[in-house]
Formats: structure tokens, C-alpha cells, sequence
């Protein structure tokens, strides 16, 4: 075999080995995505996120979108134990922040992609006429919160109470903390409390609607957070988490946000 012969072989190889390394998603950073990626999600997120996976699978034939739901403690829980999700969804973006600082998540793909916003859910005909978060200090009233150090509605209502002042009134009427606010507008709907802080995705949309009175809290008044995302450090297949980034933070994702109670962070929320 001639110098020409040798080259030529040695050509073929390399460009069957660069079309394999960009097949497989190593060179290009993973844009030929298929395969499974898994999310964890804010459980108040879930009838949006389920649309959104459905959506991006159909979309995208030969993929599969893993999510698992929980609160915000339970989320950087599973990150800590398993350290193999693929991209974290929370309910507030600040759980990024003890998410970053452990080196659970690349800090260049966290993105904001939607607003939470706290509303109070009371009682249909609101029987205790609750107007404003300072009528949760009233004697006698029930009240539900959500977990003040696992869940982000729970974190942001604290924010809000003392905020109004009154904090340690409001705490004597709480019966019960949730763990989720899906649990939070359980209590409301069955009537086991007067009145929670929940989100005004959850509270005006899906089962909620018509059980359940809504009374918005002004924006001086209240405590905003974001939803947002980022994909861990610990992913196996960047190229998929990323082009799931990119669709629920996209114009499509977040007409499906909004279809269910989300505001995107390009408006303002109110």
C-alpha cells in the first residue's frame, strides 16, 4: 500500500469518526438530542409541566422527559442523595441559590421563565369577608400555610406577613402546614380552613375554579417569586436538557404556561 493508499484510508477514518462523535452529540454539544432527561419540578407546576412534556415529546420523536415532583426542600434533597437529574424546575428561583453554591447546577443555563405569585384562596362567598392579609390575624379564624422551610409559596408567605406586621397573629390561626400548594387548596376546597396563601396559577385554574373565592394581594403588599431553570451539573445528556431549557422558556412553552395561571417574566405581574 502506497503513501496515497495510506492517506486516503486515514481520511475515511477521521471523517467516520467525526460524523460519529457529532451523531452521538459530543462535538456539538448534544443539538442531535435524543434519549431520556430527567426534571425535577415544583409540584406547583405540574399540570403545566405535564402539558410541556407531552408537547415536547410529541415534538421531538425519540425522546423522553422524566419528572418528578416535590417541594423545593425535597428537590434539593433528591439533587443532594442522587446527583443525577438532569435539569431542576423549582417554584421559586432563590432554590437555586444553595443549588449553585453545592455545585449542583450549571450557573449559566439558569434562566427565569415565569412568575409565582401568592393570592389568597378562601372559602366560596368568603363567609369570614377576608379582604387582605391583614385579616388573617381575625380571633378564631382558620388558617393554612405551606411549609415555611421545604416550599416556596410557604417561604413567601412568611415574606408577606411580616411584611403587614402581623406574623406572630397569623401563626396562632395557622392549623396546619402543607407540604405543596396543591395540598394548600385541598384544605380551602374541603373546608377544613377559612383561608391560605396559595398561587394564582393553582387557585384560578383546573379543580379550584368555582370552589373557591380569589382575592388578589397588591403588588407592595405581596412577595413575587420566579420560576425558572437550570440544568444540573450531573446531567448525562446536556444536548436533551438543554433543548427542553429552550422550549419551555420559548413563545410556544409559554402559551402553555399561560394557559395555565402563569405570567411570563417579560410582563409585569400584574
Amino acid at each position: 500500500m502506497d503513501f496515497k493508499q495510506s492517506l486516503i484510508i486515514a481520511i475515511v477514518v477521521i471523517v467516520v469518526l467525526v460524523a460519529g462523535a457529532y451523531a452521538s452529540g459530543i462535538l456539538n454539544g448534544g443539538s442531535n438530542a435524543k434519549g431520556n432527561i430527567t426534571v425535577l419540578a415544583g409540584a406547583g407546576t405540574m399540570a403545566a409541566m405535564n402539558d410541556l412534556k407531552a408537547n415536547f415529546e410529541k415534538e421531538n420523536p425519540g425522546t423522553v422527559v422524566n419528572v418528578q415532583y416535590g417541594n423545593s426542600g425535597e428537590l434539593f434533597a433528591t439533587l443532594s442523595t442522587q446527583k443525577s437529574a438532569d435539569m431542576v424546575v423549582p417554584g421559586d428561583l432563590t432554590f437555586m441559590d444553595n443549588a449553585k453554591n453545592k455545585g449542583y447546577i450549571d450557573n449559566d443555563t439558569v434562566i427565569p421563565i415565569v412568575y409565582h405569585i401568592p393570592v389568597i384562596a378562601v372559602q366560596k362567598g368568603n363567609p369570614k369577608n377576608i379582604t387582605s392579609v391583614k385579616d388573617f390575624s381575625q380571633s378564631g379564624l382558620k388558617v393554612a400555610l405551606g411549609d415555611t422551610n421545604n416550599t416556596a409559596v410557604g417561604k413567601q408567605s412568611i415574606k408577606i406577613f411580616n411584611q403587614s406586621g402581623n406574623l406572630a397573629a397569623v401563626k396562632s390561626n395557622v392549623v396546619v402546614y402543607a407540604p405543596t400548594v396543591n395540598q394548600l387548596m385541598t384544605y380551602v376546597t374541603s373546608g377544613q380552613v377559612d383561608a391560605a396563601i396559595v398561587t394564582e396559577d393553582i387557585a384560578t385554574t383546573g379543580d379550584a375554579q368555582g370552589k373557591i373565592d380569589v382575592i388578589l394581594i397588591p403588588n407592595d403588599q405581596n412577595a413575587i417569586a420566579t420560576i425558572g431553570a437550570g440544568i444540573t451539573t450531573f446531567t448525562k445528556n446536556k444536548g436533551l436538557a438543554q433543548k427542553f431549557e429552550d422550549y419551555i422558556s420559548s413563545y410556544e412553552g409559554l402559551q402553555i404556561w399561560q394557559k395555565h395561571g402563569f405570567r411570563p417574566v417579560k410582563q409585569t405581574p400584574y
